[in-house]
């Protein structure tokens, strides 16, 4: 686990390639929740980060290394000012959206999860966007558990069904000014 402070930042386009596989990494454990004829596209595409539309944001998060050795990336997130972009259900003209929230297992339990989802919180507020909205699965228990305790509801009307049996969950936390 990791103490040190994080700092934040969008990801430099030499980081990408590193960061699909952090991205990877965090998700991999989902792997048995899919059909296995449908896993090895999921895994391929949750990981892509070259081909993110303009209006995305990279968010990294970055602690010191243990041994003082220099910056690390400890997770990232997709941010979009304007949820329209995402790709991810059809938020409200004026919501922000995040996808792809990842921590690698090694770095859980820090505060780093809470802490990307902050600093989207904290560009809504710096950009005047009043609601942050997200899609999550049953199966994502820890990351729809933190979700909820800090403060997103969740909006049935904005699920969507990946196939069959399968339903991205609707979330969203109205901000304050």
């Amino acid at each position: 686990m990791n103490a040190s402070p994080i700092s934040f930042r969008n990801a430099r386009d030499d980081e990408l390639d590193a960061l699909s596989t952090l991205i990877r990494a965090a998700y991999v454990e989902y792997e048995n929740s899919y059909p296995p004829a449908v896993w090895p596209r999921y895994y391929e595409n949750v990981g892509k980060t070259r081909d993110l539309p303009a209006a995305a944001e990279l968010i990294v998060a970055e602690s010191e290394g243990p041994d003082s050795s220099g910056r690390r990336i400890v997770g990232c997130v997709t941010f979009y000012a304007d949820g329209t972009q995402s790709g991810q259900g059809e938020w409200p003209e004026g919501w922000a959206g995040i996808l792809r929230l990842a921590v690698p297992p090694d770095e859980r339990g820090a505060g780093v999860g809470r802490a990307l989802v902050e600093e989207a919180i904290r560009r809504c507020r710096e950009r005047g966007i009043r609601t942050l909205a997200l899609h999550t699965t049953v199966w994502m228990d820890v990351a729809r558990n933190m979700y909820e305790r800090m403060g997103f509801v969740r909006v049935e009307a904005f699920d969507f069904h990946p196939r069959p049996g399968v339903i991205g969950m609707g979330y969203k936390l109205e901000l304050s000014s």
